[in-house]
């Protein structure tokens, strides 16, 4: 790979990268530490691809005053750049799946520490020079060492896969967040370039990979819930037209946070906004990896599967009851949660709105219900 080629190269990817920046400000819509992250991994990724592109420039050029040290620099920089980016990348996907600061608060030290033992590695290298060196000449050489650190730096990417994979098992299929989108170019332009030097493609090949996972996130804003991370009205839709082109088994059931108004009026919305939160996730905590959980409207949720068998709606119905009953003897929160919950199944000779219509109907027969016995209920702790 010519040194000209090498230029274009790494200017195509500061140049998609420069847009990734600018785009992801403008539809950011709050700032999250995932947001950070992602961030964090475009700047570096821009850096590394201006600082190679340096590196293949000062490469041999011996007359060049101080070129030696700039060319350690140099590499020494896109070597932290990869562990930092590998390290961001893992905490990343993890808060993406799990929305869960607290897990990564917990799991961050203990994920650091090879990036830890990668960075000193880095330092020590200025002076033993076991990963690389710099020649009299100038010329960039790679060591042995180099070769366990490229493999440090993957198992990040791969502890992202397992990540996934349990995230997966548990909950179902992230259908916005397709990490091999993001992996695949990484892992193929890093391997090509460890094994071929003079070829310059990784990085720039990270840009590509979150110009990827950039563009599933698009999906992402048009079909989640920004408060509650569920599925939104558009998601439904989109599904039950599918359910409807292809007359495919569904069932569901609705669910309306019972008293949402109460808890609103009394501790006010910013509460109400943490009930929301904890409602779907005694939600998404108790449904099957198939079922489809979907904020409706305000407080009202619907989960849905690809099934027309009613005991299997029975049985979640029965395992969300028994979850909420335990979190309202368990939680120190200030409310308690009440769900009424109507089931139906899809019928392929009536519409899909007969099939809302009949979950809202027993939904509502359950709320009149509730309401009939109570006017005025208490919905705190103290109750």
């Amino acid at each position: 790979m010519n040194l000209q080629a090498i230029i274009i190269v790494n200017l195509f990817g500061i140049a998609l990268l420069v847009i990734l920046l600018i785009s992801s400000h403008l539809v950011r819509q709050r700032q999250q530490l995932s947001d950070r992250l992602f961030t964090s991994m475009i700047i570096v990724t821009a850096l590394a691809c201006l600082v190679e592109m340096l590196t293949f420039l000062f490469d041999g050029q011996s007359q060049i005053p101080n070129i030696h040290v700039l060319n350690l620099l140099g590499n020494s920089f896109l070597y932290v750049a990869n562990i930092i980016n590998c390290f961001s990348w893992c905490l990343y996907a993890d808060l993406h799946l799990y929305h869960d600061e607290n897990r990564i608060r917990k799991k961050g030290l203990k994920m650091g520490i090879p990036a830890i033992i990668c960075l000193i590695a880095v330092i020590l290298n200025l002076k033993f020079q076991f990963l690389f060196s710099i020649d009299e000449n100038a010329f960039y050489h790679r060591k042995l060492g180099g070769y366990v650190f490229y493999v440090a730096t993957m198992s990040y990417l791969v502890y992202s896969i397992v990540t996934r994979h349990l995230y997966s098992r548990r909950y179902g299929k992230d259908r916005f967040f397709p990490i091999y989108m993001f992996l695949t170019p990484i892992l193929l332009g890093a391997t090509a370039q460890y094994i071929i030097y003079g070829l310059s493609i990784g990085w720039c090949c990270t840009a590509l990979g979150l110009a990827g996972i950039y563009m599933s996130l698009q999906n992402e804003l048009s079909y989640i819930d920004p408060l509650t991370k569920l599925y939104n009205r558009n998601y439904l839709d989109h599904v039950l037209n599918q359910i409807s082109r292809k007359s495919a088994p569904a069932g569901g059931l609705m669910i309306d946070l019972d008293y949402f108004k109460s808890i609103n009026d009394r501790f006010g919305h910013t509460v109400g906004d943490e009930a929301l939160v904890e409602a779907s996730r005694i939600i998404r905590l108790n449904i099957p990896a198939k079922a489809l959980p979907i904020r409706f409207a305000g407080d009202e949720f619907i989960i849905l599967m690809y099934t027309s068998q009613e005991t299997e709606l029975i049985q979640i119905e029965k395992k969300l009851r028994d979850a909420l009953l335990n979190f309202n003897q368990t939680s120190r929160k200030k409310y308690q949660l009440s769900f009424s919950i109507g089931r139906s199944v899809y019928q392929p000779q009536n519409t899909t709105d007969a099939f809302l219509n009949e979950m809202d109907n027993c939904m509502y027969e359950e709320k009149r219900t509730k309401h009939s016995r109570s006017s005025a209920p208490d919905m705190s702790m103290s109750a």
